[in-house]
């Protein structure tokens, strides 16, 4: 019933359906990150959603059937901390506000140069895996 009730709301009046999936990075869940979805021929409209512990799931304002580009960014934090830039650049150190700094780890290959695509088809839940490869994360000193 409940499979039933999303396959009938993944395919409503609109077109749009439902997009739901799984991201992996080197073989575990990415803990966090965002996918986005945009169309391939420039038509129709653009979505995207949170990762969290490996899964998402796309339902209102959704995807329409057709070609994607898929993108998928995560970022984490270096253990650096850097001056936010607000106040008086000349201030002492201890006068700024300083902020972590985080660094995009998951390659360019799969969000500002994506690789990634996906075919959304209509009258089912489309149900996605993204496999990505990730150099292992480096220790702060």
């Amino acid at each position: 019933m409940v499979l039933l009730l999303a396959v009938v709301l993944g395919c409503g009046g609109s077109g749009r359906v439902i997009v739901q999936g799984t991201v992996t990075v080197n073989g575990e869940p990415l803990a966090s990150g965002v996918i986005s979805f945009t169309p391939v021929a420039g038509q129709g409209g653009s979505a995207g959603t949170d990762i969290e512990h490996g899964s998402f799931e796309l339902r209102k304002a959704s995807l329409s059937p057709g070609e994607y580009l898929v993108t998928i960014n995560a970022f984490r934090g270096t253990g650096k901390k850097t001056w936010d830039g607000m106040g008086e650049p000349n201030a002492p150190a201890s006068q700024k506000h300083y902020v972590e700094e985080t660094e995009q780890y998951i390659p360019a290959r799969y969000n500002d140069s994506t690789e990634l695509k996906a075919t959304i088809v209509a009258g089912k839940v489309n149900l996605l895996k993204f496999e990505l490869q990730a150099p292992a994360a480096q220790k702060s000193k």
